[in-house]
């Protein structure tokens, strides 16, 4: 479909709409007809500015992230500075839940020019290419995942039927966003000691094995 040439409504504004309407009415009531009519606008108005939905929900994913208030630090080391990435995706899951499937699916696609600069950034700051994929993928996966939880325990939060399980999560010790930032930070460390160990095992396997006497060599 053709673009209109003189653009009717601003792209913020309409990123705006739409993150309304997935706030308000949820992610599966947001079409091209439902966002032109809540803009009063032709729906191929939209398409100066995007080239169909699935750009849209890309343009809405990261107005919610860049709407999150969070620290920013010029620590040279990336354990400190990295993790604030995590703490800013989980932020906004949670105060836009019906999110969480387009970040799902961001995260599969990847190449997003904010994931290909932290990329830069990481190697730049002498990380090596092995721990990349694995330490930001993971912190992602745990941001989504500890806001499903928080959003789930409000949910269940209001039930009425009382159980066992609803007295443990009303018990609970830690909150989800505390053991968010211990999971975080254990992921860090875990990831690292993970691939050293992968290494220190393929160095092993490299080690020629001198044959033993009175029969082949050869290591259990």
């Amino acid at each position: 479909m053709a673009r209109p040439k003189v653009p009717l409504i601003s792209r913020r504004k309409v990123l705006e709409t739409a993150l309304a309407i997935v706030d308000e009415e949820g992610l599966d009531a947001l079409s091209i007809r439902r966002l032109g009519e809540a803009l009063n606008v032709n729906g191929a108005s939209l398409y100066h500015h995007f080239r169909n939905k699935d750009e849209i929900l890309d343009g809405v994913t990261q107005l919610a992230l860049d709407s999150v208030e969070f620290p920013v630090t010029d620590h040279p080391s990336w354990r400190v500075w990295l993790p604030l990435t995590a703490y800013r995706t989980r932020a906004a899951l949670v105060a836009h839940p019906g999110l969480i499937p387009v970040m799902l699916r961001r995260a599969s696609m990847g190449g997003t020019p904010e994931a290909e600069a932290l990329v830069a950034r990481l190697q730049r700051e002498g990380v090596p290419l092995g721990i990349i994929a694995p330490v930001t993928e993971s912190l992602e996966l745990l941001a989504v995942t500890s806001a499903l939880q928080e959003v789930g325990a409000r949910v269940l939060g209001d039930a009425a039927a009382p159980s066992r399980l609803e007295a443990a999560r009303g018990a609970r010790g830690v909150s989800p966003g505390e053991l968010f930032e211990v999971m975080v930070s254990s992921t860090i460390s875990l990831v690292e000691s993970a691939i050293a160990l992968k290494g220190s095992r393929e160095a092993l396997d490299r080690v020629p094995v001198a044959p033993a006497k009175g029969g082949r060599g050869k290591r259990s």
